[in-house]
């Protein structure tokens, strides 16, 4: 999300069954959407980061599939989808997130073809599991331990960088933000 210009590079490292990234996702990024990703300040990249259990797995994988659809057409649809998973979210491992629950809640959004998402999640279920080992691996590579992770990276001032975790108040945010971009 953002533009690809942006000066900070924001890696997001979340499970969708993570309460502290739903407090993240409610508290802080409406905020941080609003002042520093649209108007190009802050690029943000999500991540996977499995922890919590099975349907962790079914979600991430999900929303792979859900980016692979909209990111050429509709790269919002994807922020509609990941803010109508995380609205739904109850206690981790309750079962609101297992396969059909999430193609549920995919059909009603605006812009995501839950039909060919549930194609998506059958046909590449090999490469899908691969690419979100992928996120989690790199993300132990920069020394991600926990759900929300955030690594900022500003490539034009000597590769600056910082890092947050867990779901921390705006100003933090806005902070480290003006930190990284001297």
């Amino acid at each position: 999300m953002g533009s690809p210009e942006a000066p900070v590079d924001l890696y997001y490292w979340s499970d969708y069954q993570c309460p502290f990234c739903n407090r993240f996702e409610q508290n802080t990024f409406p905020k941080l959407l609003e002042n520093y990703i649209k108007p190009g300040t802050v690029r943000l990249v999500v991540l996977e980061y499995v922890t919590i259990g099975d349907a962790s797995k079914t979600a991430a994988r999900m929303a792979k599939c859900v980016w692979r659809q909209v990111k050429e057409s509709d790269p919002n649809a994807f922020k509609r989808w990941h803010a109508s998973i995380f609205d739904a979210q109850k206690k981790p491992n309750s079962g609101w997130a297992k396969k059909q629950n999430l193609l549920d809640i995919t059909e009603s959004v605006e812009g995501v073809d839950a039909s060919a998402v549930a194609s998506c999640l059958q046909e590449n279920e090999q490469s899908l599991a691969a690419s979100v080992a992928n996120d989690k691996k790199t993300g132990n590579n920069k020394g991600v331990g926990v759900t929300p992770t955030f690594i900022f990276h500003n490539p034009t001032s000597g590769n600056s960088t910082a890092t947050i975790q867990g779901a921390q108040p705006y100003p933090r945010f806005e902070a480290t933000i003006e930190e990284v971009r001297k």
